[in-house]
């Protein structure tokens, strides 16, 4: 047995492996609301095992791009905003562009151009018609009498093709809208149908979500009031966070499939996309 394990050490090895650096590249979200500014967020691409800090998220934003929307009628250079709200509950993003001369409306189309560190980056996309939800309601979990899912009950337009994004905001919990788990749906499967669904709660990666019980994840506390809101947008929007989720879902298994991420900015990598959206608000009893 000794020999053995001599023999065992004596093969150790220490094996560094140089880990290329990616590409550099330009990151950006940006998404104009019905009734809301356009909001932008430009950031730079970070190696995969870089550390996650506060220092190193700072730096990945850019600072000094000149960021402008169009939408048909007139241009809007959006304002550089630090947001200190987001700084002090941890919330992603605190710094991004928002602009003050028009805020999105139904079935209306916009232009994104962003100049930055000699570049330039485009951008196309539209807000469709908003629909709204029949209904919403809680049911219980079988484990517990306090935590459940929202259920909603939704008719889809038979005439229009649809995408749908869902997000819920727990008033007094999250500081922003959290899209569920599986967020975005393509109505082909239930075209001008009637359906019954049941919500899992999606986590903010950078809200500590520990102070929760574990058995809260994925769900809804009984005298929790929820913004629940209703997205629609158009397929090159939806197809970017479709394959994104689907990235996401895979946990990085190395027998997953492999996903591209469809992009539908020019020059750079990231989404510019537009949402109908409609908020309702549910309180649990």
């Amino acid at each position: 047995m000794v020999a053995a394990v001599l023999i065992f050490v004596s093969c150790e090895k220490d094996i560094n492996i140089d880990l290329p650096q990616p590409e550099a590249k330009l990151v950006v979200e940006g998404y104009i609301e019905n009734d809301a500014y356009p909001i932008v967020v430009l950031t730079r691409n970070s190696s995969y095992f870089d550390p996650v800090d506060s220092t190193t998220l700072a730096n990945l934003f850019v600072t000094n791009a000149t960021v402008v929307i169009y939408n048909g009628f007139e241009y809007d250079t959006l304002q550089p905003v630090i947001d200190f709200d987001n700084i002090n509950n941890s919330v992603w993003p605190f710094f991004y562009y928002k602009g003050s001369k028009f805020k999105g409306t139904e079935n209306s189309q916009y232009w994104l151009t962003i100049t930055a560190e000699d570049q330039t980056i485009t951008g196309f996309t539209t807000i469709p018609a908003k629909h709204s939800f029949d209904s919403l309601w809680w049911i219980a979990a079988p484990v517990s009498d306090s935590l459940g899912y929202i259920w909603a009950r939704f008719t889809d337009d038979p005439i229009e093709k649809n995408y749908y994004r869902i997000f819920t905001q727990r008033l007094g919990k999250d500081f922003n809208d959290v899209p569920l788990f599986g967020s975005i749906y393509d109505d082909i499967f239930f075209a001008g149908q009637t359906i019954d669904f049941s919500m899992f709660r999606g986590m903010n990666s950078l809200t500590n979500d520990s102070v929760y019980s574990d058995e809260e994840f994925g769900l809804f506390r009984k005298g929790d009031s929820v913004v629940v809101r209703l997205s629609c947008m158009d397929r090159e929007h939806y197809d970017f966070w479709r394959t994104v989720e689907q990235e996401s879902l895979s946990g990085g298994n190395p027998f997953a499939n492999p996903v591209t991420i469809r992009h539908n900015v020019e020059g750079a990598i990231g989404v510019f996309g537009g949402y109908g959206s409609v908020y309702d608000t549910i309180v649990i009893q």
